[in-house]
């Protein structure tokens, strides 16, 4: 069933994870770099950022920014535990991330984030914010106008290019495009078009709090597991190699 989002007469407060990426590069030297406070100074400067219908927003940048090919399950687990840090002052979550590993640590959230009863949404962009025909300004501000919204999606989300995806659902199907991410197996949780609609039927109810987070940084640590994928002819001996030690599972 599809119904509009309503907005909320109450001004909420979202907190913002910076944690680096794409939408908040700046080219220096005719390469593309994460530049500390870069992504701040460019929100600052333009209106729409201040728009009244835009919730209070709090942006904390992680230092260093990290780079999304590097994020390893140290960094979700740093992530979660940020989230659970200041869960009990904001209304809602934005994880601002690179696109290469977003589907990763927006699955990885999904399972980690134990009792949530609040929105999580991550989202970031193809082209720096800085750049004129940037996506992330559409991102960011459709993301901070679900999250203040008065129905409210508990839930580890993926927004991306006028979708809003269960997390654990996604995958990253083009790398040059806008439409850069996909639900195959399961529909878009929300369609933002001229109207904002949302498939009430398909959203997660709150879970019981109090919200805690998995430390998967310290399991991988211990548990090393490993994916192999069979196609015809593998050989027997490509397999014994995959289960040599220190590996403790395959999937």
């Amino acid at each position: 069933i599809l119904i509009r989002l309503r907005k909320t007469r109450m001004k909420k407060r979202v907190y913002i994870a910076y944690t680096g990426g794409t939408i908040g590069m700046k080219q220096v030297d005719g390469i593309y770099l994460p530049v500390p406070n870069h992504l701040q100074a460019l929100m600052t400067a333009n209106p729409a950022f201040h728009h009244p219908d835009l919730p209070d927003y709090t942006i904390h940048q992680y230092d260093p920014l990290f780079d999304s090919p590097d994020m390893t399950p140290a960094d979700w687990s740093k992530i979660a535990r940020d989230i659970c840090d200041n869960y009990h002052d904001y209304d809602g979550f934005i994880v601002l991330h690179g696109t290469v590993t977003m589907s990763y640590t927006a699955s990885a959230l999904a399972f980690m984030l134990n009792g949530l009863d609040k929105p999580v949404i991550i989202t970031g962009s193809q082209i720096p914010l800085g750049e004129l025909r940037s996506d992330a300004q559409d991102n960011l501000i459709s993301s901070l106008l679900l999250v203040a919204h008065a129905f409210v999606i508990p839930e580890v989300g993926l927004y991306f290019n006028s979708r809003l995806f269960r997390g654990c659902r996604t995958v990253k199907v083009d790398a040059d495009g806008f439409d850069a991410f996909a639900s195959p197996n399961f529909p878009a949780l929300v369609t933002l078009g001229v109207d904002v609609e949302i498939r009430e039927g398909l959203v997660r109810r709150p879970s019981s709090p109090p919200l805690s987070a998995s430390d998967l940084g310290e399991i991988a640590a211990t548990a090393v597991v490993g994916t192999f994928r069979l196609f015809p002819g593998v050989s027997a001996r490509t397999l014994e190699n995959m289960l040599q030690p220190p590996l403790r599972g395959l999937v």
